[in-house]
């Protein structure tokens, strides 16, 4: 019975839920709409005067926000009646009412609406009085605004209507929030007139104000001796104010003391060298020794202070005195530290009292310290951070605090750049900071991190190879980097990326995606490809933050740019296309669009069309609209790689498949996506590949310059296997050979002589091809699911049926540029190319790939480089795909 009517009150209660209702919560009732309401027939003054009068509070803020307007408007009419009746409703006007009036007093200064002395007449009495206002928000706000109007009023002005007020305010009877206010108010004043009248009219009350019976009254007066000083000159300051300083250096209360410390530390640029010798150096010793020995409050405000103060004073300090400031730097670096303490102890869980001991006190002054930490080292020079300052910088990268750990990592790069090629024994604690469990620490190295590597490999003692190529890119010159130095780091930049994959801050994943980038300036191919690439193709395929695949996918493209293995370029080409463009998901599908885009900034277009382009096509007909829909904003890109006449048979197939698209689409929302990629279609002219090379735009150089890069990569690889090669035969082996081949030669002359007629042959599909072979055909693994393949192939030739034949691939990255070695006969060349079919097939059988024919289908391409490269016993191409 219970569960019954429980179940009859659920129904009821959903029932009521279902019901409309009027909801009555939260409107207005009749008489609130009647006073918010207004006369239409009004005109804009009359409204604005009839709102300030009676209207409701929100009413009054839109009218004194819009008084600029209103006044460049109706500047009469607003001057006679709404100015007089906004001073009215100020002196009873809540705090949101007098903060949309400062910020429009500003405007009306800052955009010349009135002049100067109507502002002055109109306006500035009204500020002067509302800066004594009793709540101490407002007074502030009115303060603040009339600082502002400080610097733009003449000083005419401000000699007549301000200065005779400020100093009003800054006798000894008026209270200490006037006497403040006056404080500010010299300080911005003393910028605007010149020596002879601060001395006159300012100098006397700012002596008085230095001299205060309230400390809040010294410090902030003399937080403004600075503007003082400046506007007086050297001699002046150092007759007057240098003596008020040194006075205030030794109050007894901390806030003036560090005031003064802040103010020694600006008028630097300003003393002379004889001052700050016999003042400036021995009265900062005695500030900075005290503050260490008493440990007050003081301590972290001098530690922040430190740098500049170095800095300021390099030129006047001796090396006595210079060791000194280092000796007492490092005492602040390991404040609060003592033997037994170390990083192992702080991840105990401390107690309460302790760890707020430490925040406040030690551990802030350590971290002030830290954030000095750069310039330290430009004050002790890099010759000498080793043996001044390199101990205090490991301590600092260990400390127990994770912001000063942090502050160290926000500047290690810094000091990488200035220790040069010394930097190599900063490589342990880089590695401590990237193997640091808090990501706090990695937010502050990684933004950085390719700036830090390439300085650890310019000047971690790298070994550097150069060889030259005679007529091509990169200035002639390839840097061939064997970089060994850095593999330590290898571990601590996995560890730091594994971290921030198991956090929350997704951001930070990504960032150090995105810095991975850098890798292929200071690491090797292999140590990329078998440590970094796994990596990457995991967040790829398996993170769930779209930034973060984007990431990955970018730092991809960028590996494959500069990785200088082609069979590894090949396998992570094969990889994306399978992973994501035949994926099983169809984010994935969407993913691999994105990454066509960035192949299309960071490669060629031959490289493109080569690799990428039939793949892309085939993402028309997706199942899924939203893959369908993407590609659809791809249509512009795809169309402008094209180039007649060589890329006249992608041409036919980009638009049988927009007609397809267009013909068979039935979403709505991709039906009107592919219509507006037709209309940018029609504008987009096809590029023609022209005899002469003599026009050229932007686009096409750049792209010249990527296919040369590219073509070097190849050529570079093939040099690198020829010495190798060399290298394990030597001489004597080699002259074997010859006699052992010159014998063969005597037997079977009958062949020589046909193998003379097939390399002339041979030579001559080499020369016609040689104009676009550019880069070595695709792997021949790659397999599309609707068995497409890639219909143009930059190998060493083309078939009959225009598919890429596997003995141009592999022959191609065995021989220079894709021509025949001289000295080699026609049957070598056969013979070689035969067994490099052989040992596909039996790679391809064991990889789990099986071989089937394909139907022949004729190509634009030439039939003389088709033939000289396709096999001679008439069979059909086979292909391989995925079985």
């Amino acid at each position: 019975m219970d569960w019954s009517e429980g179940a009859d009150k659920l129904t009821e209660s959903f029932a009521e839920l279902s019901l409309e209702r009027t909801i009555t919560k939260g409107l207005k009732s009749a008489e609130e709409i009647d006073r918010l309401t207004v006369d239409e027939k009004l005109t804009d003054i009359e409204r604005a005067v009839y709102l300030l009068s009676s209207g409701q509070e929100v009413q009054r803020i839109s009218v004194i926000k819009c008084l600029p307007q209103l006044l460049r408007d109706h500047s009469a009419d607003c001057m006679k009646r709404v100015v007089p009746k906004v001073k009215e409703v100020l002196h009873v006007a809540s705090t949101d009412v007098q903060i949309a009036a400062t910020e429009a007093f500003i405007n009306i200064l800052e955009n010349q609406i009135i002049s100067h002395q109507m502002f002055a007449q109109t306006f500035l009495l009204s500020m002067l009085q509302s800066i004594d206002n009793r709540d101490p928000v407002i007074a502030h706000a009115w303060l603040e605004a009339l600082l502002q109007v400080v610097t733009l009023l003449p000083k005419e002005i401000l000699k007549k209507d301000l200065l005779s007020i400020a100093t009003s305010k800054g006798q000894l009877s008026q209270s200490v929030h006037s006497r403040l206010a006056s404080c500010k108010i010299l300080g911005k004043v003393a910028t605007k007139f010149d020596s002879f009248m601060i001395k006159k009219e300012i100098l006397p009350l700012v002596t008085s104000l230095c001299q205060d019976v309230d400390y809040e009254v010294r410090g902030c007066m003399c937080r403004q001796l600075d503007a003082v000083a400046r506007g007086l000159g050297l001699e002046s300051t150092k007759s007057a104010i240098l003596p008020e300083l040194v006075e205030l250096s030794n109050d007894e209360e901390s806030f003036v003391r560090l005031a003064a410390l802040e103010t020694v530390v600006s008028l630097l640029s300003l003393l002379d060298d004889e001052t700050c010798v016999n003042t400036i150096i021995p009265l900062m010793c005695r500030f900075c020794e005290n503050a260490l020995q008493n440990e007050d409050s003081t301590l972290p405000s001098v530690a922040y202070q430190f740098g500049k103060l170095c800095h300021g004073l390099s030129v006047n300090l001796n090396e006595d005195q210079k060791l000194w400031f280092l000796s007492l730097y490092r005492k602040m670096c390991v404040l609060g530290l003592n033997d037994s303490k170390s990083r192992s102890s702080d991840r105990t869980t401390p107690t309460i009292p302790n760890i707020f001991e430490e925040d406040d006190s030690y551990a802030e002054c350590r971290q002030c310290a830290a954030y000095n930490l750069p310039c330290m080292v430009l004050f002790a020079g890099p010759r000498n951070f080793k043996t001044e300052l390199y101990s205090t910088f490991s301590s600092l990268c260990d400390d127990p605090h994770k912001l000063v750990r942090r502050t160290v990592s926000c500047g290690f790069h810094e000091v990488a750049k200035m220790l040069g090629s010394s930097v190599v024994i900063l490589q342990q604690e880089l590695i401590c900071l990237l193997k640091d469990d808090t990501p706090e620490v990695l937010e502050g190295v990684i933004p950085h991190l390719p700036d830090t590597l390439q300085m650890f490999a310019k000047g971690g003692g790298n070994v550097v190879t150069e060889s030259k190529i005679s007529g091509f890119g990169f200035d002639n010159l390839i840097l061939c980097k064997r970089l060994t130095g850095l593999s330590d780091l290898v571990p601590a930049l996995l560890a730091a990326e594994s971290l921030a994959s198991c956090t929350r801050q997704w951001r930070l994943h990504s960032e150090i995606l995105t810095q991975f980038a850098c890798l292929p300036k200071c690491l090797t191919s292999n140590q990329i490809y078998y440590q970094f690439v796994p990596v990457m193709f995991k967040h790829l395929t398996g993170n769930r933050v779209l930034p973060v695949k984007r990431a990955a996918a970018k730092t991809i493209c960028v590996f494959i740019r500069h990785n200088r293995k082609l069979e590894q370029r090949q396998e992570l080409c094969c990889r994306l296309i399978e992973d994501c463009c035949h994926g099983n998901s169809s984010w994935k599908r969407i993913l691999f669009i994105d990454v066509c885009k960035i192949i299309m900034e960071l490669f060629s277009r031959m490289f493109f069309k080569e690799y990428f382009y039939e793949f892309v096509l085939e993402l028309a007909q997706d199942p899924v609209a939203n893959v369908r829909l993407k590609f659809c904003t791809m249509l512009p890109s795809l169309k402008s790689l094209i180039k007649l006449p060589g890329d006249r048979t992608l041409l036919q197939q980009l638009e049988l498949t927009v007609r397809k698209v267009m013909a068979h689409e039935k979403d709505k929302d991709v039906s009107e996506s592919i219509r507006t990629a037709v209309l940018e279609l029609d504008k987009i002219q096809i590029g023609m590949e022209t005899i002469t090379n003599k026009i050229y735009m932007d686009e096409d150089l750049a792209d010249q310059k990527k296919e040369e890069e590219e073509r070097l990569l190849i050529e570079l690889e093939e040099k690198e296997k020829e010495e190798a090669e060399k290298s394990k035969n030597p001489p004597s082996a080699n002259r074997a050979g010859r006699k052992k081949s010159s014998e063969d030669s005597k037997v079977t002359k009958k062949g020589s002589k046909t193998s003379k007629g097939s390399n002339v042959s041979g030579k001559k599909a080499s020369q016609s091809n040689s104009n676009s072979s550019l880069l070595p055909g695709p792997p021949p693994h790659i397999s599309s699911n609707k068995g497409n393949k890639m219909s143009k192939s930059l190998s060493s030739g083309k078939t009959k049926t225009g598919k890429s034949s596997p003995i141009g691939e592999f022959s191609s990255s065995s021989s220079s540029s894709m021509r025949p070695r001289k000295g080699s006969d026609g049957s070598g060349s056969q013979a070689t190319a035969q067994n490099v079919v052989k040992r596909l097939y039996n790679e391809s059988s064991t990889s789990g790939y099986s071989v089937k024919s394909s139907s022949s289908r004729k190509s634009s391409a030439s039939s003389t480089s088709s033939t000289s490269t396709s096999s001679t016993d008439g069979k059909p191409r086979r292909k391989i795909s995925k079985s």
